[in-house]
């Protein structure tokens, strides 16, 4: 047995695991290298970069080598050519202790994985682009969120129009992850390209680099969790991109990089599982090391009940998780799985964060534990590649129901 970022629980807690029809030995060793990557890289500092919300380059080279970013990169251009349960099997051991660096791992790993999806008819760019997307060493964001946009994803004011042989871009997006880091380079820019159809106007997806001259990274977002990941808006005033930084078909877009991304809801839920089985781990600690009323903490039945619905919400949000990434890698349709998984998840997350912190009493208002780092991280959980509403409202649609 490998260690563990939490040793005296290993075996217990992790173990969510016996899901035989969902592993291949592979995964399990996918899953050892990245747990003592974590114990040994990843988790000594995790308290110090939440508080100082701090990215921290060093850590994310070191992610690299171990080949976090390229696992959804065919290895003609660099990367691992994994499965979608490969990449959610290290952002939920990463998020076991650090939702940051999980998120950082999750952003280029979509985003690489759809500059090869837009981009498939033009192995020259992606020549150019992915060997060092895939390292780390080219990081890739996406634009698509804007200022009064909000869960309504298709309301874009950022504009792209036609100017000779370039397109000339301008507009602002916000919430933009890994925008501004020492190796942030491009951004995938959602841009409406002409006049309104059907109240909505035909959208475009651009591949801009972020040192173009127009192109201005905003400062970056003091926030409530994912501290130490990257966070900025972005905003363009007449940036001249030349025609071929087109990537997808006119007006298409939108709906190419919503359809193809359905996928990406996944890892959020299995980084969800990854921060309450972190709650698992840092309450179990907790409550073994406390005495009350002459007893140890966790053999009151009201606390260990509570401990044990927190082992619950891991395990559920963990068997949804992979149920929705071993049907998307065995080619099923994942629509309702993954909003299903994403939306169950987050929510126990969060539950599962609000019960650690209430049985650590005052210790779980204290930055520097692990579980307050939780609770605060855990909130983003049900926003972030679709709000639970949106995930609901997908849920009703598959049922039926005219929502």
């Amino acid at each position: 047995m490998t260690t563990t970022a939490n040793p005296t629980t290993a075996g217990t807690l992790t173990g969510g695991y016996d899901l035989p029809w969902a592993f291949d030995p592979e995964h399990l060793q996918w899953r050892d290298t990245v747990r003592r990557f974590v114990a040994d890289r990843v988790e000594p500092g995790a308290a110090r970069r939440s508080i100082d919300s701090r990215f921290d380059p060093e850590l994310v080279r070191q992610a690299g080598e171990l080949g976090m970013f390229g696992l959804l990169v065919d290895p003609e251009y660099g990367g691992a050519g994994a499965d979608l349960r490969t990449l959610c099997l290290a952002v939920e051991e990463l998020a076991t202790v650090d939702s940051s660096l999980a998120v950082t791992v999750h952003v280029q790993s979509i985003c690489a994985s759809l500059l090869q999806h837009l981009a498939k008819g033009r192995p020259e760019l992606l020549r150019e682009i992915l060997p060092g997307a895939a390292t780390g060493e080219t990081f890739i964001s996406i634009g698509l969120t804007e200022p009064s946009g909000g869960s309504d994803a298709g309301n874009i004011a950022t504009t792209a129009r036609r100017d000779g042989d370039d397109w000339v871009v301008n507009g602002a997006k916000q919430f933009i992850t890994n925008s501004g880091t020492p190796f942030s380079k491009y951004v995938i820019l959602m841009c409406a390209v002409g006049d309104n159809r059907n109240g909505r106007p035909p959208v475009s997806a651009f591949l801009v680099p972020l040192d173009a001259p127009g192109v201005t990274v905003g400062g970056g977002y003091p926030k409530l969790g994912w501290r130490s990941s990257d966070t900025h808006p972005l905003f363009f005033d007449d940036v001249r991109v030349p025609a071929d930084a087109l990537l997808s078909e006119p007006g298409r877009g939108y709906r190419d990089v919503l359809e193809f991304l359905t996928w990406a809801r996944l890892p959020i839920a299995a980084m969800s599982a990854g921060l309450a089985s972190g709650c698992l781990s840092d309450t179990m600690r907790f409550v073994e090391e406390r005495a009350s009323f002459g007893r140890p903490l966790g053999a009151h039945q009201g606390v260990a009940f509570q401990v044990a619905d927190v082992a619950a919400l891991a395990a559920t949000a963990r068997t949804l998780t992979y149920d929705g990434a071993w049907k998307y890698d065995h080619g099923m349709p994942i629509k309702e799985a993954a909003a299903t998984a994403k939306l169950v998840a987050s929510e126990a997350a969060n539950k599962a964060a609000y019960i650690a912190t209430q049985l650590q009493g005052g210790y779980g208002f204290v930055e520097e534990t692990a579980t307050t780092r939780h609770y605060q991280d855990a909130r983003i959980l049900t926003v972030g590649e679709g709000t639970s509403e949106v995930q609901r409202m997908l849920i009703a649609r598959s049922l039926g129901l005219s929502v």
